[in-house]
Order: structure tokens, then C-alpha cells, then sequence
């Protein structure tokens, strides 16, 4: 019997996404954040002022979801919306001294977790896996942009 390499790699990817995932958001409940909210906070902790579609263009995400996100960080007052001074169309998101406080605890949780998932990895797989990875990618945009061409 033949191995198929992407239902094979879609197995593993699936176990672990699901591994990850439960690793991942009971630690951040831990800290009280939820699903989008630590990237979106170092994010703006490297462009604060920036616009919604900033953070939506980084992300690949629709503007709808962005404002979900971003709609309950300013209710637990990590975020402030400013009215951009240049335009008064958009509006500018920044963080709060609490945000900058919480982004703290956010480095520290990715620094943790960057310990305990690649703790059993050389450097050297680290970066071959990556490199993979980055390979799969570009050959996923390659054919998406064909496909796309194609219409």
C-alpha cells in the first residue's frame, strides 16, 4: 500500500494543531487572554497607532474579526481607539498602560512556550524544519496563484 504524503502530512498536522491548541490556550486563560488577543497585543506593541487594517492585512483576517478582538481588548482597557489626527475617517489603535503591562505577560508566556515545544530540538532541526516549512509554503502560493490565474 502506497503512503499518501498529504493525507499523511494532514494527519500530523491535525494532531498537532490539537495538541498545541489545548497546550496553548489553557496557559492563556492562565493569564486571562483569549483566541487572537496575544498576537494582536504584540502587534500593536510593535505598532502601536496603527490602523485596523494594519492588524488585518498581518493577520490575513477580515475586518470583522479584527474589531471582534479588538472589541474586547478595549473592554478589558489593554486597547484605546484614537481618532487619527491626519484623517478623521480612521481611527488608530494603541495600547493602554495596562495593554503594555499585559504585553509583558504575553512575551513571557511565547518565551515559555518556546522552551517547553522546541526544548527537544538542536538548532539545526529547528532550522530544517522551518526551512521545510517555508518550502511547503512557497509551493502552496505557487499553486494558489496558478489556480488563480487560471479563472
Amino acid at each position: 500500500m502506497s503512503s499518501n504524503k498529504y493525507i499523511d502530512f494532514v494527519d500530523m498536522w491535525n494532531l498537532i494543531e490539537a495538541t498545541s491548541t489545548e497546550f496553548f490556550y489553557d496557559r492563556l486563560e492562565a493569564i486571562g487572554l483569549h483566541r487572537g488577543q496575544p498576537k494582536m497585543l504584540r502587534f500593536l506593541g510593535e505598532n502601536d497607532g496603527c490602523r485596523q487594517k494594519d492588524i488585518a492585512d498581518r493577520f490575513f483576517l477580515r475586518a470583522a474579526s479584527v474589531s471582534g478582538v479588538l472589541n474586547t481588548l478595549e473592554k478589558q482597557g489593554l486597547i484605546e481607539r484614537r481618532q487619527n489626527p491626519k484623517s478623521r475617517r480612521e481611527t488608530l489603535i494603541y495600547l493602554t498602560d495596562q495593554g503594555k503591562e499585559k504585553l509583558a505577560q504575553v512575551r513571557k508566556f511565547y518565551e515559555d512556550i518556546n522552551k517547553q515545544w522546541f526544548e527537544d530540538f538542536q538548532d539545526e532541526e529547528y532550522q530544517d524544519l522551518m526551512k521545510l516549512l517555508g518550502k511547503l509554503q512557497k509551493s502552496l502560493a505557487k499553486q494558489n496563484g496558478e489556480e488563480k490565474n487560471k479563472k
